[in-house]
């Protein structure tokens, strides 16, 4: 049964897009076979996540060679800005897998930017833990008597979020943005009033994508 679940994660964490959540399929597991312990489940679960993850972040990385370079450059940036503090990668990370939110596109994203993936990952590995168990089992008590009919709708309104999520990261100039919020830093640290409120309304009303 547990090898079952956890080879199931691990395939639909290499699906890079429209699969099933994680956390529902092993809260259906958990309610189709309650015998299961859910401390076992979940950390099966997580193994099997962080394995499939890896692996869509290495596969994500040989297909980055085909993305054209201005969009690349964008993420180049942006993975140069977070790498400087590999503390926030892993709070960013384990903060965003504490929520129900799908993570594909965080490592398709990781992947093609050529991002290191060690902080990333063990961020996702402790946040999805507790969010695996505290999603399972407020699944597993509220809807084993009432079915799951519903979970349909969450599961496309958190992959919508994931893919605006994913072309907002590919699109946004992160060097016009790093660049402006620098110059913010400088006027305020130098107290010059003009230069500040010149560079906030460049960073407001200027163009953050890549044409």
């Amino acid at each position: 049964m547990y090898l079952i679940a956890v080879l199931s994660v691990f395939i639909v964490n290499i699906v890079p897009i429209f699969a099933p959540p994680t956390w529902i399929m092993l809260s259906l597991y958990k309610i189709s076979n309650p015998e299961l312990n859910i401390g076992i489940l979940v950390l099966l679960g997580v193994i099997g996540s962080v394995a499939g993850r890896f692996a869509m972040y290495h596969y994500s990385k040989a297909l980055g060679r085909y993305v054209p370079q201005r969009y690349t450059g964008n993420l180049t940036q942006f993975k140069k800005a977070v790498e400087e503090k590999k503390c926030g990668l892993f709070l960013g990370s384990f903060a965003y897998s504490l929520s129900p939110l799908p993570s594909n596109y965080l490592f398709i994203g990781s992947g093609i930017s050529g991002m290191k993936i060690i902080h990333t990952l063990t961020g996702f590995a402790f946040g999805r833990a507790i969010s695996y168990l505290l999603l399972i089992y407020g699944f597993y008590k509220t809807f084993s008597s009432f079915g799951v009919s519903s979970t349909g709708n969450m599961q496309l309104f958190g992959n919508i979020l994931g893919i605006l999520a994913c072309v907002l990261l590919i699109f946004i100039d992160f060097q016009k943005i790093i660049g402006k919020t620098r110059n913010i830093a400088s006027c305020i640290k130098r107290n010059n009033r003009r230069r500040l409120i010149n560079s906030v309304r460049e960073l407001t009303f200027s163009k953050i994508t890549t044409q």
